[in-house]
């Protein structure tokens, strides 16, 4: 769903908007970008990412957080309240209250087809601005598209799929086969 456009909502307000709606919203900015509840595929894909990471991380001083957890994107003029499906914080972020006030180093967001545009442009833009180190777009069919964070742009694309293993720029060890993901 195209975000809510020519109306200004104040944060107050999205507040208020997110308290009812049922489904997912996220701010944009002074406009509301809502998407519906996820399906069983997306919700498998995210469990399965998330506990490879949570493995992966164990004993680090990083740890993976899935949907549910805020992170706030703020500069002096701008402000993105989003819910990544997947990201990693480490022991340098900031919070305020349950919300994050860092920058991920690694965010998944799992695409469905209504909204992939949501995460393939708005997102891409905003987490490229805010230096997301390493942006995955996840397809549930079976395919992670890989942006890195290379002198404040994201690069070309590297696309896994198929017999394909998932590998990090982030953590240049970790590494995932696809099959463990999309069964």
């Amino acid at each position: 769903m195209e975000p809510i456009r020519n109306v200004f909502i104040t944060l107050e307000q999205f507040a208020e908007i997110q308290s009812k709606y049922d489904g997912v919203c996220e701010y944009l900015n002074g406009e509301i970008l809502f998407s519906s509840r996820t399906s069983r595929q997306h919700n498998r894909v995210v469990r399965k990412i998330l506990t490879k990471l949570d493995i992966y991380l164990d004993g680090s001083n990083c740890e993976p957080f899935a949907e549910q957890i805020e992170v706030i994107f703020k500069n002096e003029s701008e402000q993105y309240n989003f819910l990544p499906d997947v990201f990693v914080m480490c022991d340098d972020a900031k919070t305020l209250g349950e919300s994050f006030i860092s920058t991920p180093k690694i965010i998944f967001e799992v695409v469905s087809e209504e909204y992939s545009d949501n995460d393939y442009f708005i997102k891409a833009r905003i987490y490229q601005k805010f230096g997301v180190l390493e942006y995955n777009i996840v397809e549930p069919s079976g395919s992670i598209t890989q942006y890195r964070l290379i002198n404040g742009h994201y690069g070309t694309p590297k696309v896994f799929e198929g017999n394909d293993v998932y590998t990090s720029v982030v953590f240049n060890d970790l590494k995932i086969n696809l099959k463990d993901i999309f069964i």
